[in-house]
């Protein structure tokens, strides 16, 4: 038998369907001379018989009834085939995958994943959280589509875009000495045993540096979470997101005072391959970042 053809393949199904050679031609466009040829070779080149012609029209062979099942698992695997594929061209399935500093995984990646996955419920997202530096590292080398770091970004190789604003504050104890205040200087903090975030933390090295190195650091933690815990108990200050802080379920456990310092306030990015570029992304990792950009639109933060 002879290579088959989809469009013969479906002509058939259509005279199969209605009975009639002259239906199926206006349901496909045809004439009635083309499809009766369609199917005349069909017949010669499957060695079978595959319909009888009747006064009234035309009715399946045994030949027939088995190659419409046939016929009509191909069909529909084509069908399916050109939908997925449409949907992934739109980005409406298929996985993002996605790298973030964890202060946007602490703080807003949470909401708008939420809304993200509502919205578009076929694609999956691979999230890793890491440093800003290994962010940025992952998305050079195409480990991932897209990530979300700390600024500032003169990289040549990264197209970026305004995220969040994240800003860090003071955690102490209730009953603390620097407890009453509403703001403080980080100058003023030095004198105090610290909690901090991991060794090679974001927020370490800026500490570090901010400090010239005379912070003394008591122990280190993992999470913003565990770092209010430590502070709560009492066995330190720490520095945080704000937004962190405000929602360690123990609130009443610590104070949260604004540090006034320029520093305090950082610029997360979202960034991707400048060779890829926005147009250039698969569409799953187009459709998080227009998401994600006009998410931060909405709170007055994108651009």
């Amino acid at each position: 038998m002879k290579q088959l053809e989809f469009t013969t393949l479906k002509l058939f199904a259509a005279v199969a369907e209605s009975g009639s050679i002259s239906a199926a031609a206006d349901k496909c466009n045809l004439t009635v001379a083309a499809v009766s040829k369609r199917i005349r070779d069909l017949e010669q080149s499957s060695h079978n018989q595959l319909f009888l012609r009747h006064a009234r029209g035309m009715t399946l062979t045994a030949a027939g009834h088995t190659l419409l099942q046939h016929a009509r698992e191909i069909i529909f695997s084509v069908d399916r085939m050109q939908v997925e594929l449409r949907q992934l061209a739109q980005g409406r399935v298929g996985t993002v995958r996605v790298a973030a500093a964890g202060s946007a995984v602490a703080q807003f990646l949470p909401e708008d994943l939420k809304l993200f996955a509502d919205r578009h419920p076929n694609v999956g997202i691979d999230l890793t959280e890491s440093t800003s530096q290994h962010v940025v590292d992952a998305v050079l080398e195409g480990r991932v589509d897209i990530g979300i770091f700390f600024g500032p970004a003169d990289n040549p190789e990264l197209t970026t875009y305004e995220y969040r604003s994240d800003h860090l504050c003071l955690v102490v104890p209730r009953g603390h000495a620097l407890a009453r205040r509403t703001h403080v200087r980080f100058a003023d903090t030095l004198e105090y045993e610290f909690i901090v975030l991991g060794r090679s933390s974001s927020i370490v090295h800026l500490l570090m540096i901010e400090s010239a190195g005379r912070l003394r650091t008591r122990i280190h933690v993992q999470s913003s979470d565990a770092l209010c815990r430590m502070v709560g108990a009492g066995l330190g200050v720490g520095v945080c997101p704000r937004e962190a802080a405000r929602n360690y379920r123990r609130a009443g456990d610590i104070k949260v005072i604004e540090l006034d310092e320029p520093w305090a306030r950082r610029q997360l990015l979202l960034g991707v391959r400048a060779s890829a570029s926005e147009e250039g992304l698969a569409g799953p990792a187009r459709l998080f970042l227009a998401h994600c950009r006009e998410a931060a639109r909405g709170d007055g933060q994108g651009g």
